[in-house]
């Protein structure tokens, strides 16, 4: 269970504790400007609040969980503090988690705009999410899984599901901070779950094809 956060102040050596991060590594984010500095008590001392603790889960969350590297932490540290939307912070931590993928694969770039454009999505076909997306359905037209690009409406609408799960899930986060950490986590950690039930329920449906083919 997650300590609560609306104690109104706290020294360095609570805060390392609480967000699981050593005193070094939260001096070296107050130096790389990723943290604002504390409040200060004296000319060596320093308290923070809650918004500190937030930010540290957060950049632990880029760090530890998801693997980012320092530049794309800033990049989304950057616009959670900038003048940013939350939709536009939100697209900042989907950009950065996802990676460059280049394609000028146009016949998979089709495929994938009929598919998404039938249930009415609005998605920014600049961003690396959607050059991911044609990135698989080339790579599936390149192996010949006609099978799979034929059901592609299908895994659409799951990933849809998937998606307002998601949204749903950190609705209730208080801030900035805790709804994009909670994107980062949720993508990060509900990734391999997805793979395992989806294999689990591979296994469940291939019981039926099995007795279907032996009666």
């Amino acid at each position: 269970m997650q300590e609560p956060t609306d104690r109104p102040e706290m020294r360095m050596a609570e805060l390392a504790r609480r967000s699981d991060l050593s005193v070094p590594t939260i001096k070296y984010y107050l130096r790389e400007g990723l943290l604002q500095p504390g409040r200060r008590t004296s000319v060596n001392q320093a308290v923070y609040d809650r918004t500190h603790l937030e930010r540290l889960r957060l950049i632990r969350a880029m760090t530890s969980v998801a693997g980012l590297p320092l530049a794309k932490v800033r990049a989304v540290v950057g616009a959670v503090d900038g003048q940013a939307s939350e939709i536009e912070a939100m697209g900042v931590t989907q950009d950065a988690l996802v990676g460059e993928a280049e394609t000028d694969d146009a016949a998979a770039s089709a495929i994938l705009d009929r598919a998404i454009t039938a249930r009415g999505w609005r998605c920014a076909s600049s961003s690396p999410a959607y050059r991911a997306a044609v990135n698989a359905v080339a790579m599936l037209s390149e192996e010949g899984l006609t099978p799979l690009l034929d059901r592609l409406d299908a895994y659409v609408e799951a990933a849809e599901d998937v998606g307002r799960t998601d949204l749903d899930a950190i609705g209730d986060a208080v801030s900035m901070e805790e709804r994009i950490r909670g994107v980062v986590l949720g993508s990060v950690l509900r990734t391999p779950l997805l793979e395992a039930l989806v294999l689990l329920a591979q296994q469940h449906f291939a019981q039926d094809l099995t007795r279907s083919e032996e009666s």
